[in-house]
């Protein structure tokens, strides 16, 4: 019968009293007798026992996934529209400053006020004997001196017949205003209603008369848009304050002719010069560099 060294695990023969490798006493039994677990490792290679090889738990086939994730397609990229045509913007709502412009009007006159008295004499005469053919033009030459001066530059008599190809233009604003003027006057004269009608138009007239041939002159407009953007303006919210300061550029010149009419040498080329400031602070002079599209 083979024993074994409990120690060490040792094949002992029967009758050893102790084991010749590790030295463990052998003959203890019972409650002396002191129990070892060894392990498998410890045990000589013929000794073991065959350990069954289990096979690795295989984990259930998983379900199919379904169809491959794609991407979605990226959003496509649209420009932005192209610009619109160039349109004259419509001009805001200025503010009205018939003192400032009173004012203004009287420096810019003062500056050269021989030479404006002078001028408008001129153009006056001349509108006379060519039946109003030149007074649009002549008109405009004036508001040429008066935005010169406001430039720091200064007049000269040649520039009221300066008009750099705007003469048809300038000739047809007053043309139409004109007409506008006899139209009222001529219905006026026929019942008391439209003759009240005509004197309340002809302070707005006045001042839009004054507006178009600057723009005219300044920004180079043919007469019906400079008309149509000169009305959007003074025929607006404000129209009533408008037509106040119509109503004064109107009377200071018509007040010139007191006094055997020498006056008008000095309110007419005044409220020219005035107009001048008014347009200047509502339109801005034009940029020289624009072209006009």
């Amino acid at each position: 019968m083979a024993n074994w060294c409990p120690n060490c695990g040792r094949n002992v023969d029967e009758g050893e009293k102790f084991c010749r490798q590790c030295g463990m006493p052998q003959h203890l039994t019972g409650e002396d007798a002191t129990t070892w677990i060894l392990s498998p490792e410890s045990l000589p290679d013929s000794e073991r026992q065959t350990e069954r090889i289990r096979p690795a738990p295989t984990s259930p086939a998983s379900p199919p996934t379904g169809k491959p994730y794609i991407p979605p397609a990226p959003t496509p990229y649209y420009p932005p529209p192209y610009p619109t045509p160039y349109q004259p913007p419509v001009p805001p709502q200025a503010h009205i400053s018939l003192g400032d412009w009173l004012s203004g009007g009287w420096q810019v006159y003062k500056e050269n006020w021989a030479l404006m008295s002078v001028a408008s004499l001129l153009a006056f005469i001349l509108s006379v004997c060519t039946l109003g053919i030149l007074a649009g033009p002549l008109l405009m030459g004036l508001f040429r001196m008066a935005f010169a001066t406001m430039r720091g530059e200064r007049p000269v008599m040649g520039d009221m017949f300066n008009w750099r190809g705007r003469f048809l233009q300038s000739f047809l604003t007053a043309l139409i205003y004109g007409a506008i003027y006899a139209g009222l006057g001529g219905i006026g004269n026929n019942n008391a209603f439209f003759g009240l009608l005509s004197a309340a138009a002809t302070p707005m007239l006045t001042l839009m008369f004054g507006f178009t041939t600057s723009l005219v002159l300044e920004r180079d407009m043919d007469v019906v848009n400079a008309i149509n953007h000169v009305g959007r303006l003074v025929f607006s919210r404000d129209a009533f304050m408008w037509w106040v300061v119509g109503l004064v550029f109107a009377a200071i010149t018509a007040g010139g002719f007191i006094g055997c009419g020498i006056g008008i040498l000095i309110t007419l080329p005044w409220m020219i010069s005035a107009s001048a400031v008014a347009y200047r602070d509502v339109f801005g002079f034009d940029d020289p560099n624009r072209t006009n599209a």
